[in-house]
């Protein structure tokens, strides 16, 4: 999944960390890295997930919540 969405390694490892922090359970989807496709919901998810701790983190004019944007925007795109 991540490979898919070419996230950098940082943006790698923020993504895991969010997901680990939120819903430990959608984990092995991070960690598939594009072995299966997600499904609608899957990304809706993912991109949920990153939207509330955007807002925790400060919004998108933080660092953080800039890097979290830009994953959702990629994530996006899948």
């Amino acid at each position: 999944m991540a490979d898919k969405a070419n996230l950098s390694s940082e943006e790698k490892v923020l993504l895991s960390s969010v997901v680990r922090k939120r819903q430990p359970s959608m984990l092995w989807i991070v960690a598939s890295s594009g072995d299966k496709p997600m499904s609608a919901a899957q990304r809706d998810t993912i991109k949920s997930l990153l939207t509330d701790e955007m807002r925790e983190s400060g919004g998108p004019s933080s660092e953080r919540g800039a890097a979290l944007k830009k994953i959702i925007d990629r994530i996006s795109l899948l």
